[in-house]
């Protein structure tokens, strides 16, 4: 399950609050459509951003950034998880099984600062990770140290949109 005729690049995108301020590490409709038109050819890719109700409450609210109507409209051949639990609702425990499912089947990953890093980051392959400025996460090194120790993952850490870009191209 979770197979298909393309190798897998998994979305893992957020918007919302972040350390009581604005949304910092998140990818745009700008960036979101850059990243399709660039990888669609060969990657299918599926989009990775839970709704409010479908993850555990923290600190952080979580905004509304319009691009799942978007990629609906717009790009039809990208796969959102919030669709995919829908359709396997019968199937799967709980949305965090099904994210397992598929990321279980990927080893090429674009993932925020954040706990979807740190999921991305257990599967191994290639995680692009954009955080752009946590002096906590930088000054420990996470990306040399603690996310690829989860799964021998290679990290690339972007400290921008640009970075992350330049990251795909040698990446992916």
């Amino acid at each position: 399950m979770f197979v298909y005729e393309k190798p897998l690049l998994v979305i893992s995108n957020k918007y919302n609050i972040e350390w009581d301020g604005a949304p910092l590490n998140f990818l745009g409709i700008e960036d979101l459509e850059k990243i399709i038109n660039r990888y669609s050819h060969k990657y299918q890719i599926i989009y990775n951003r839970p709704l409010a109700t479908q993850i555990v409450a923290d600190n952080s609210e979580i905004l509304d950034l319009k691009e799942h109507s978007w990629l609906r409209e717009n790009h039809p051949e990208v796969l959102l998880v919030c669709d995919l639990y829908q359709e396997h609702r019968a199937i799967v425990n709980n949305f965090n099984h099904l994210q397992l499912m598929i990321y279980a089947n990927c080893d090429r990953f674009i993932s925020m600062h954040g706990g979807t890093a740190a999921l991305a980051s257990c599967f191994g392959g290639v995680n692009v990770i954009l955080s752009k400025g946590s002096p906590k996460e930088v000054h420990l090194n996470e990306f040399s140290t603690i996310f690829p120790a989860l799964s021998g993952a290679r990290i690339l850490h972007a400290n921008s949109n640009e970075a992350l870009f330049r990251h795909l191209e040698e990446a992916f």
